[in-house]
């Protein structure tokens, strides 16, 4: 207290010093951060990519001329923008209709022709005949009505933010040049530079509300302007230094830090209400300011430091997970409670040290309020005790029944903004195309072979036969497709031509102009040896749960129907890692939550010295997350990597307050005070401070869900479901633990107050 006003200069200087650093923190989205690291199939598709290519390197614009594509002057227009489109920035190549070439045996040697004849519209009909039996055009580069086309962009590897920023402006820029009627963009390099944009206004967004709801709130509660003031500084000086800390630690922002700023306003206002209503409290009973807040610091600092470290390690636990992104969310948060909590017992506080209680809260009534609303709690615990039971019963009944119908069956729609363009362009490529979804199986020639064996590829245009006509993938690219396409053209372009060779001799002619000629390849399909090969396309997004089976399903057929003495094949990419991490969340949903409940556990053994308190600790801090696990089921909230944090988020909320309400039962009780007078001094005490950090939690985790982000918007809901449902378990169902491990205690109580 002698320090204030120097402690409060040295914090003010840090910020200065940390302001730069956040305003000018990075953004990322890294698709590869969620997925599964240590994984087999992770590293098989690492290693894939590095002999091939990523299978996420197509960017789709999707054009519409609400009539037949079958114009001249649209197709005419169509052309000059695919042209166009290979001056932009880390485009490597175009392709559409208008300069799809077949190659065509000539004189000369291998030439090439076109399908469409663009300049010649008396052939128009001829052509659109031939387009629509040919599976390398139909569905993937026209519409299935003929009333829209695909021009298929490829990327540079690995884009940076900075580089897909400029892709995505070059291209909006390049298509209003052209003025088509109605346009459509895909593809990884959009959905980042969309998303980014979209975090950082969010992310501003949720600052700016949480900061105006917190301060009405404060206001309505206190009526002071420092009883606003003060606790916003120092929730806004705890997240000024945490991005701080980002920034100096090298890390980017991604979709899941743009629920740091609601972190850590619970972080730092949780404990800072506790602080400043004990610091308020002592001085109405006449106390001076340096006095009130050495007792409040006294009374309640064990507990903020117990709330702080508890809630850290149940973050913390998080590093256990094999996913990047959620392991890295773990430990900043950690961190983040830890500057929190730091900057409320010394910057905070020195602040309410300056002011008295007249300052900091103008309504006098409000203690009596506060007496009366405890009076009646602490009284329904009296008397509605059985009553209480049986709903906690019911409670338990029903959240187990809602976790049984969670469901992990992620969209790649999910997570893209309600009324979004992203959104409405991809719905547009499901529709008229063959999807956005990139289906990718790798092809192992067996030892000693090649893939440009003849019973090498007989095996993978069986298999491309199967993918096509019953899984229905488009847009399908495999080495056989490419013998396919040469034998046509050895065969003056005849379509019944379009088959694996008869004549044994034309493959190694074949293979030597695949390896070659790169222009009669789209995408990359063999590596340079022919070790590695693959077959990809796009398929529609149906949910994992249902892809998974569409690839077992291929699994099954693939064992029955290849021999793998000639090839095996391997489903691979970052389609089917993004559904494999699923099951990483709920194995790690239920490690993590293990080690958090045990360190909890473990602190609460040493803090109370009895094994009975575990039970009261830990079966109030369950029942907030079965609800929580609850309302992802019967709200048909997908489990993934955004949602899947509300459970330890919903852990350090409860046990947040539960601590606070425990360490002040047991200082009354070391007081000499019966169980019955612990508790309902409790109630007095910390009753108020636990309602009034849930209110304004509440109010503040509400602005959430503005977010046009799916999983944003559902955080935002079911965490301010679970601080409601865990209020509850600490006002009224803890009490009745106490009495239970403490048989008599309420006779006791009764019996002292008939006497």
């Amino acid at each position: 207290m002698r320090w204030a006003k120097p402690l409060i200069a040295c914090v003010l200087l840090l910020l200065l010093a940390a302001i730069p650093l956040a305003s000018n923190l990075g953004f990322s989205y890294e698709i590869e951060r969620f997925f599964p690291e240590d994984d087999s199939d992770a590293s098989f598709m690492n290693y894939f990519r590095n002999q091939i290519e990523r299978d996420d390197l197509f960017l789709l614009v999707g054009i519409d001329n609400e009539r037949s594509i079958y114009d001249s002057a649209f197709l005419a227009d169509l052309s000059a923008f695919t042209m166009a489109c290979r001056n932009l920035p880390t485009i490597e190549s175009a392709h559409s209709i208008t300069n799809f070439r077949e190659p065509l045996r000539t004189p000369f040697g291998l030439g090439f022709r076109t399908l469409l004849h663009v300049e010649d519209p008396a052939r128009y009909t001829g052509d659109s005949i031939l387009i629509h039996t040919d599976s390398r055009i139909y569905k993937n580069l026209v519409s299935t009505d003929h009333q829209a086309v695909n021009v298929v962009l490829r990327t540079l590897p690995a884009l940076r933010q900075e580089q897909a920023d400029s892709l995505n402006a070059s291209l909006i820029s390049l298509l209003n040049e052209f003025k088509f009627k109605k346009t459509h963009i895909a593809g990884v390099a959009n959905t980042q530079s969309v998303f980014v944009a979209k975090i950082k206004e969010e992310l501003l967004l949720y600052i700016s509300l949480s900061i105006l709801i917190t301060a009405l709130v404060l206001y309505l509660l206190h009526r002071s302007i420092w009883g606003i003031i003060i606790p916003l500084t120092a929730v806004l000086a705890s997240l000024i230094l945490f991005l701080g800390y980002l920034k100096l630690t090298g890390q980017l922002l991604d979709i899941m830090s743009s629920m740091f700023p609601m972190l850590m306003m619970i972080f730092g206002m949780s404990d800072l209400i506790h602080l400043q209503s004990k610091y308020i409290d002592e001085m109405e009973k006449g106390k001076s300011r340096p006095e009130a807040m050495l007792f409040a610091l006294k009374e309640i600092g064990l507990a903020l430091f117990l709330t702080s470290v508890t809630t850290a390690v149940g973050f913390a636990v998080l590093v256990t997970s094999a996913i990047p992104a959620i392991r890295d969310f773990g430990l900043n948060a950690a961190v983040g409670v830890m500057i929190a909590y730091v900057l409320v017992v010394t910057f905070a506080a020195a602040l309410l040290s300056l002011f008295d209680s007249s300052q900091l809260q103008k309504l006098k009534q409000q203690r009596r309020v506060w007496d009366a609303v405890a009076s009646r709690l602490y009284h329904i615990g009296q008397q509605k005790s059985k009553t209480i039971w049986v709903v906690t019963a019911l409670v338990v009944v029903l959240c187990l029944t809602g976790m049984s119908r969670i469901s992990t069956n992620t969209y790649l729609l999910g997570d893209i903004p309600k009324g979004s363009k992203v959104r409405t362009d991809f719905i547009f490529f499901e529709e008229r195309f063959s999807g956005v979804r990139s289906l990718e199986l790798a092809v192992l020639p067996a030892s000693g072979k090649s893939l440009f064996d003849i019973d090498v590829l007989e095996t993978i245009d069986k298999v491309d036969q199967f993918m096509a006509t019953e899984l229905g993938l488009g847009g399908l690219q495999s080495p056989a497709l490419l013998f396919r396409s040469l034998n046509k053209s050895w065969s003056g372009g005849l379509a019944e031509n379009y088959t694996l060779p008869a004549d044994s001799s034309l493959y190694p002619l074949f293979a030597r102009y695949l390896q070659k000629d790169k222009r009669l390849a789209q995408f990359a399909v063999f590596d340079q040896g022919a070790q590695v090969g693959r077959i990809t396309g796009r398929i529609r997004d149906s949910g994992s749960d249902s892809l998974s089976m569409v690839m077992q399903s291929a699994r099954d057929w693939i064992a029955q129907n290849t021999d793998p003495a000639i090839a095996t094949f391997r489903f691979t990419g970052s389609g089917m890692m993004v559904d494999k991490n699923n099951t990483y969340l709920r194995k790690n949903l239920i490690q993590s939550l293990f080690f958090a409940f045990f360190a909890v556990g473990f602190i609460f053994a040493l803090l109370f010295r009895d094994l009975r308190m575990l039970l009261v600790s830990i079966i109030p801090n369950l029942l907030p997350m079965l609800v929580a696990g609850a309302a992802l089921g019967y709200l048909s909230i997908e489990l993934k990597a955004i949602t899947s944090v509300i459970f330890t988020v919903s852990f350090g909320i409860a046990v947040d307050d539960t601590i606070h309400f425990l360490t002040r039962y047991k200082l009354e009780r070391s007081r000499g005070k019966t169980v019955d007078e612990s508790i309902k001094e409790t109630f007095y005490v910390s009753g108020k401070a636990i309602i009034l950090t849930t209110v304004i939690l509440v109010f503040g985790f509400i602005s959430l869900v503005f977010s046009d982000f799916t999983g944003t918007y559902y955080v935002g809901l079911l965490v301010c479901i679970t601080l409601i449902s865990g209020l509850l378990a600490d006002l009224f169902l803890i009490p009745q633990l106490l009495y239970w491990i403490n048989p008599g205690s309420r006779k006791e109580s009764a019996g002292r107050k008939a006497s």
